[in-house]
């Protein structure tokens, strides 16, 4: 057996910068305020529909979540259009994944907010029902989507509205990461299976090769045996179908009377001839109806006789038959039971190969090892 396996294979560290290459304590300040600050990329806020007229609350919460996802490391655009106005421009009337798709299009945005102030209600009882959700353009699929509902009075309230935007954009900011997340998962699997693919990786999993089962021998004469069983019910069916007919007959000629259908009306006739008293069997009337040639009765005679031919002849084959039947149906049922299926012995194993261990080295494009490899 072949075991093939991985050893020592170690990724190369990367290079230890020199001290040419590094920074000197008095560059360290010039470089930190030149780069830029780690921050979640850019994100467009579109402006939140009204379909039932509340500009007023739809443009201050817009305003107010453009200042909260600048606030949590957003580099938001304060230009981008209204989502009113993107269906407007692309013949869009739902919040339908084609539409969303084609307004990241049109802004070129990778993900951006949007969502409606609604009004549920009228008079002072009214209220605002605030939908707001994330679109990423990458999985063409809405991330998460928070809503709220509040007076209407407090749609004319920055500091309230302030605060819903903090609320609403802290549970979409934290799905946004986890997306993120599970996106850079991905491409790093990716990465590595494209990795692996090109060679940087070499992984051989054992094979175990089991032996081929014996040869399992043809039954021959089991199948022999099934035959016979089945001819011996035929024949014995055959010969059931010539004692009944020869009963039939005897039963006949028995009930008879001298008017009855030929030959048994002749039966009747002879017999009242021969055996008034009824005291001869029926293979005495049989033989004296052969050997009755003259007479009045000699017609019936030779119907009789022939009637007792046939009779003989049906309880011979019926006995015959039975009696082959019977013995092929044993003959079969014998060669069934004894010719059962048996595996013919395997063959010998083949001798024990020397044990052997090999040695290969393996270079990647970023690694490097040793293939060891076992055989015993």
């Amino acid at each position: 057996m072949m075991l093939s396996s991985v050893a020592l294979a170690q990724t190369q560290p990367a290079p230890t910068a020199t001290p040419a290459a590094q920074a000197t304590p008095s560059a360290t300040p010039a470089a930190t305020a030149a780069a830029p600050a780690t921050g979640r990329g850019n994100l467009h806020v579109l402006g939140l529909r009204a379909p039932d007229g509340d500009d007023e609350a739809a443009e201050g919460l817009t305003t107010a979540l453009r200042a909260s996802a600048g606030a949590q490391n957003y580099t938001v655009a304060q230009t981008s259009p209204s989502l009113e106005q993107e269906f407007t421009v692309l013949g869009c009337s739902t919040s339908s994944p084609e539409c969303l798709s084609r307004v990241a299009g049109d802004v070129h945005a990778d993900r951006f907010i949007y969502g409606t102030v609604s009004r549920v209600g009228r008079g002072r009882d009214a209220v605002l029902n605030i939908e707001v959700s994330l679109w990423d353009q990458t999985s063409r699929r809405e991330i998460h989507r928070e809503s709220t509902v509040i007076p209407r009075a407090q749609g004319r309230d920055p500091a309230r509205l302030r605060e819903i935007a903090n609320t609403i954009l802290t549970p979409i900011m934290a799905a946004d990461d986890r997306a993120r997340a599970e996106a850079a998962a991905a491409a790093a699997a990716a990465a590595a299976a494209s990795a692996n693919a090109n060679g940087d990786m070499v992984i051989q999993a054992p094979v175990i090769r089991l032996p081929p089962p014996p040869p399992q021998r043809t039954p021959v004469m089991r199948y022999v045996g099934f035959g016979l069983l089945g001819v011996g019910v035929i024949v014995g069916a055959v010969g059931v179908v010539q004692w009944l007919g020869s009963s039939g007959d005897a039963t006949a000629a028995r009930d008879a009377t001298p008017t009855s259908a030929e030959p048994y009306g002749s039966w009747a006739r002879f017999q009242g001839e021969v055996n008034p008293s009824g005291t001869l069997s029926a293979s005495d009337v049989c033989g004296r109806a052969a050997s009755y040639t003259t007479g009045a009765r000699a017609a019936d005679a030779a119907r009789v006789a022939d009637l007792c031919d046939s009779n003989d002849t049906q309880r011979a084959l019926a006995l015959g038959l039975g009696i082959g039947g019977a013995a092929l149906a044993v003959a079969g049922a014998v060669l069934v039971v004894l010719d059962h299926p048996r595996r013919e012995a395997a063959p010998a194993a083949a001798p024990p190969t020397a044990r052997r261990l090999q040695f290969s080295p393996m270079l990647g494009a970023r690694s490097g090892g040793i293939q060891l490899g076992l055989t015993f």
